[in-house]
Parts: C-alpha cells; structure tokens; sequence
C-alpha cells in the first residue's frame, strides 16, 4: 500500500468517524441516550422525520413497557404521546404511512421484551393493500433485524439521520419546529380546503386499491405468535370522518372493507381463547373493536366554507384528533363515556357473531348520511371528481415475498414465553 492511498484511508476514515460521532451526539431520533444540549439538541424536534420509525423501533427493542400502542399516523396524531389511565401505562409507538408488513414486524419486535404484556393496535383497509410494504427507513431501524445495536451502526452512518440532524440543530438555534398538522385558530377557508382537496386524493387512491389476501395471512401468524407467548393483542379499527369513508365507498372498495371487517373479527376470535399472562382489558389475548362505519362522532359536518375555528374531532377527513383517541382507549378499556362517547354510540366489540349485523347498520348509517346535507355536499365533490375524469392513482404492487415470511418467522422463534401464556 503506497503513502497516497494510506493518507486517503486514514482521511475517509476520520471523516467516517466524524459522520457518525456527529449525528449520535445530536442524536435526532433520541435513541443513543445522547443528553440534550442547549442550542443543538435539546427540543428533539426530528423525531418523527422519517416517520417515527427509528424512534418507535427503538422504543420497542429497548422494552420496559408495560403495552405498547402501534398503527400509522392516526395513531401518531391521534393519540396523545402520553395516554392516561392505561393500567401499568401505555407507549405511543406509531409510525405514519405504515403497512401491515410494518406493524406486524413491529408487533413480533415489541413481544420479544418480557415484560410487556399488552399491544394495542390500530388496523384499517388501507393497511392490507398491495400499494406499498415498508418505507425507506425501516431498514434503518431495528425493525428490520430485531438487533438493537446492528441499528445503533446504521442510523449513525445514514445520510437521513445527518439530514434529521441538521434540521434538529437549525430548529433548536431558531425556535422553530416542523408544522403542527392541527392548529387552534385557521384561515378563512383553509381547514374547508383540506376537505375537499382530501376527499378527491382519497377517492383516486381507492380507484386504484387492491386488498391483499396475503397481507391478511402475514397477520394472522404474526398474531398467533405474538398471542401464544401470552401478550394480549387488543386491536381496533380506525376512525376516518363520514367523507372519507364516503370516498371509499363512492369508489366501490366497500365490499373489500366489509370482508376484512368480517375477516378480522374471525382472526381474532380464533385467539381469543388463549391465556393472556396480565390482560389490559376484558376478552381474552385477542380482542378487537371497531370505531369505524358512519358512527356518530364521524358524521359530524366538515367545516363550514369560511370556518376559523378548528373541527372539534377530525382536522383533516383522515385523522382525528388525540382526545377522540384517549375515548378510545378509554372504551376498550370498558369506561363509559358521554355524548357521542356515550357506550351505545361510540365502539362495538366486533366479533364474528355479530358482524353481518353490523354491516347492515353501516350500509344504513351510510344511507342516512348520504342524503344529509353534508353527505350531499360530499357526493356532489365526489362526482365533479368522476366528471373531471379522475382516475385511479398509479402504483406499481409490492407483493410479500420469502424473505418476508422468513423474517417473520425467526421474528417469532424468538419470542419469550410469559408466565401462565396459553
């Protein structure tokens, strides 16, 4: 080896170090244990840069959670970070733009901590369909391999951690923060806006939605693994406001949420015998709700044209707001709440026996709405869509494959057996 080429090695060597040493001491993710310091780190303002999945990853590989709360960015958004009253507590792991790909690694990666005992999960139609698997930093993250410090390396040589990095810093020196995606007071027309602009995407992304039966079956041995090592899984079907659903349904997907509707009801039933070591909430090691449908709080009219004032549950058609979330907790858990939380509006334990009955209630609730004023206001967006000639959004399918399945499975192998687990 000549003088020249050890100069350069030693060269790109420190500037290696350099990289690495840089983005785990500003530590953007908060996952080294780096101390906050003035001027530089000390608002972790990045968190969620990448989408939360560096951070929540790491949450779960590091354990000591009593449950764990995971889903997409209504998860995100609409929980508060610190939900309240959940028994032994509750950690707000969501990740936006999740599959279920995603939230079944992250459920396998959750269950290998043995002292958790509960996983809350919120599920919905978009996350089985063929539209995507993961996102970039997945790989980052431990979610990919389990391996805690493998991740330590990759995220301190990642140029998106760099970039998070910076961005932290430029944040902490000028006080400013990435955008709240609510706000207490709008601009005249601006909330109406992200109405009507929302409903129009929605609808196109559901023109092109393809329900993926392989999805489901991931879940399922996911489920089943997470389950018999004695962790309670209580999932829940999201919330969307009345156009959202109104988008899906105008699009023709309606079928393929009620067969998922029905066939996670089956998927969960078929756990719901088993022996949870420290059950969070009543109905065995698997439970799921269903907050979806037209219900009562989601058919509450959009904004007005001109309205200032925030929508008091949705601030956008896809995502709710953090108290419509704590009721949520707060009703899987069996406390009763008041108005349009009140038990018999809010929620059902969905089960097989009862899920024809309750599709007859949505086809109805649907009906109703639809020639509300604003379910009117809502088709009528909806059709201009259809006559503008709006077609399906392109997106090549990603479909799972053996490497999948295979990572799925030493994901399970691992899994510690708790106490009184059946």
């Amino acid at each position: 080896m000549n003088r020249y080429t050890r100069i350069f090695l030693i060269i790109f060597a420190a500037l290696l170090v350099g990289f690495a040493a840089f983005n785990a001491l500003v530590d953007p993710f908060d996952v080294t244990g780096a101390p906050g310091i003035a001027g530089v780190n000390e608002r972790r303002s990045r968190i969620y840069a990448d989408g939360g999945r560096v951070h929540a990853a790491d949450l779960m590989a590091r354990g000591a959670a009593h449950s764990v709360l995971l889903g997409s960015s209504r998860t995100v958004d609409g929980f508060p970070r610190h939900p309240e009253d959940w028994p032994g507590g509750i950690a707000n792991a969501g990740m936006r733009g999740t599959n279920i790909f995603e939230l079944s690694q992250s459920m396998l990666l959750a269950a290998r901590d043995p002292e958790l005992r509960c996983i809350v999960i919120g599920l919905d139609l978009d996350e089985f369909g063929t539209h995507s698997k993961a996102k970039a930093t997945y790989w980052l993250s431990a979610l990919a391999d389990g391996r805690r410090s493998w991740a330590f390396a990759r995220i301190a040589l990642s140029p998106n951690t760099f970039a998070a990095a910076v961005r932290t810093i430029v944040d902490n020196v000028t006080g400013s923060s990435p955008r709240v995606p609510w706000q207490d007071v709008y601009d005249p027309g601006a909330q109406r806006r992200r109405y009507e602009s929302g409903i129009t995407g929605i609808y196109r992304f559901y023109l092109g939605y393809d329900l993926d039966p392989d999805r489901l079956a991931y879940f399922r041995q996911a489920l089943d693994a997470v389950t018999a090592s004695g962790v309670q899984v209580t999932g829940f079907i999201h919330p969307v406001h009345a156009w959202r659903e109104a988008a899906l349904f105008e699009a023709g997907r309606e079928e393929d949420y009620f067969r998922l509707r029905t066939a996670l009801a089956e998927l969960f039933a078929e756990q719901a015998d088993r022996a949870a070591s420290d059950a969070c909430v009543e109905g065995g090691a698997a439970v799921l709700w269903d907050f979806s449908g037209f219900q009562d709080f989601a058919v509450q009219g959009a904004p007005a044209p001109n309205q200032t004032a925030p929508h008091a549950l949705f601030y956008e058609p896809s995502h709710y707001l953090p108290h419509v979330g704590q009721e949520m907790l707060d009703r899987m858990r069996g406390e009763a709440g008041s108005d349009l939380f009140d038990p018999g509006r809010f929620g059902v334990r969905l089960t097989p026996e009862i899920a024809a009955e309750t599709t007859a209630a949505i086809r109805e609730r649907y009906a109703d709405w639809r020639g509300s004023p604003d379910g009117r206001e809502a088709a009528s967006l909806i059709e201009d869509a259809r006559a503008s000639g709006a077609g399906p959004e392109a997106a090549p399918p990603v479909f799972l494959n053996r490497d999948d399945w295979a990572d799925l499975h030493r994901a399970a192998a691992r899994l510690p057996r708790r106490a009184d687990a059946g």
